[in-house]
């Protein structure tokens, strides 16, 4: 399978595009502006946005975790396939998908997240940026819907949004952290609507393609991945190049879209890490205490209430590491807050007898085999064996986490802190539930 790819190595992050690139486009530039303006135009644009409403698109979490530990984080946001257009769940489109096979390339978790912007249009996406906080992600992918070749957008003024998009962005990421741009054939965007592209709307997505070329190539730490086209099917119903991996044919193309886009993002991930300055090690770093108070504040889960589901959490992680107890707790600015346990209804706790205080100062799982052991600076309670996982925000922040723990010692040596990840995301999938409720 190949990509096209075009990395900037050259010029500054506050660089813009570098003029036309050729003739052709300048050409083409004026009349495509005004074809956007006519009726036709405006036409194309209603159709596509009348289709969208009426085509199955993700509704649950927008995040896909690979298995593993020390996971990093990838934001995809945009148009096109950020949203997930034609299946039912985010675990079936780019997020899940993305995040399984990162893991498998790179040996390590994942997380990546998704937001959307149905409108198609790169303002819009510029707007949803404006109030994420950025400095946790490792890469963000930005990507382009097919809305702008279909109504044959000029190729200038839409260069000059993209740069927008990728300069506001690089503003707000980690110095090293790195962005994406992503484009997509006109093709296989639009037949997840069930409609087909024109042959004008081919050739114009082209010029688009180039346009972003320049725009990417004009800034360090960006790239331009253009997404190959999905294979035909033979009359049998195979593809003409390799056999589907999945029967449906909107499933081939997010399947072929993931393994371009991990196969692309897990260099630039290897790289990161082999820098001190790396998005992964500063994320890893203690977090400021008033980012973390408002976001349990802007969350709402200051006096949480416990759900059954958080309760079965608790009870399930409990159980897988037959322990005498498991909750999830939320630090505060002084005290912990369990805001489900297996022990009993809701509870405080001074954070000098807290375990999660250490657990959320990095992204490690905290892991203790004996806390009353020689040299060991941890609180003398009833707690001997304690392991723990942090609990984050969308965006990254820790708030709180996810623990088990005893009153007997025990040997570490072969504990599966991976199963300790999967129960805090449990629980981060029912905080978005009730974010969203």
């Amino acid at each position: 399978m190949s990509t096209t790819t075009k990395t900037g190595d050259t010029g500054t992050d506050d660089a813009g595009p570098s003029g036309a690139t050729g003739d052709r486009r300048d050409d083409v530039a004026g009349a495509a502006g005004r074809l956007l303006r006519s009726p036709v135009s405006a036409a194309r644009y209603a159709w596509l946005r009348a289709r969208a409403s009426s085509t199955p698109r993700p509704r649950d979490v927008p995040f896909g975790a690979g298995a593993g530990v020390d996971p990093d984080r990838v934001l995809v946001v945009g148009a096109g396939p950020a949203v997930g257009w034609g299946v039912s769940s985010h675990d079936l489109a780019l997020p899940g998908r993305v995040s399984r096979r990162l893991a498998r390339r790179t040996g390590r978790g994942s997380h990546v997240a998704a937001l959307a912007e149905a409108t198609h249009r790169l303002p819009a996406v510029r707007a949803a940026l404006d109030d994420v906080f950025l400095e946790n992600w490792d890469v963000v992918v930005v990507t382009l819907g097919a809305a702008d070749a279909l109504t044959l957008r000029s190729p200038r003024p839409w260069a000059r949004e993209l740069d927008a998009v990728v300069v506001s962005l690089l503003a707000r990421l980690r110095p090293c952290a790195r962005v994406v741009v992503v484009s997509a054939p006109p093709g296989d965007a639009l037949s997840t609507f069930g409609l087909r592209a024109s042959a004008a709307a081919e050739r114009h997505a082209r010029l688009l393609s180039d346009a972003a070329d320049e725009v990417c190539s004009a800034h360090a730490r960006v790239t331009h991945l253009a997404l190959p086209a999905l294979p035909r099917l033979t009359q049998d119903g195979r593809a003409e190049e390799a056999p589907p991996a999945v029967d449906d044919a909107t499933g081939r193309l997010y399947e072929q879209w993931a393994d371009a886009l991990s196969e692309h993002v897990a260099p630039l991930l290897h790289a990161q890490r082999a820098r001190t300055d790396s998005p992964q090690k500063a994320r890893s770093r203690p977090q400021p205490e008033r980012v973390r108070l408002d976001a349990i504040t802007a969350s709402g889960l200051g006096q949480a209430e416990p759900t059954a589901a958080l309760h079965d959490i608790a009870d399930r992680a409990r159980e897988a590491f037959s322990t005498d107890g498991a909750a999830f707790d939320l630090v505060l600015d002084d005290h912990q807050w369990a805001v489900v346990s297996t022990l009993g209804s809701a509870r405080a706790m001074p954070l000098s007898e807290s375990f999660c205080v250490t657990t959320i100062r990095s992204e490690e799982p905290f892991v203790v085999a004996d806390a009353w052991a020689e040299g060991l600076e941890l609180p003398r309670n009833d707690i001997r064996f304690y392991a723990g996982w942090p609990v984050h925000t969308a965006d990254g922040t820790r708030i709180g986490a996810l623990c088990v723990f005893d009153p007997q010692p025990r040997d570490v040596s072969g504990l599966q802190v991976e199963r300790l990840r999967e129960f805090a995301l449990d629980v981060e999938r029912e905080l978005f539930r009730l974010a969203a409720a």
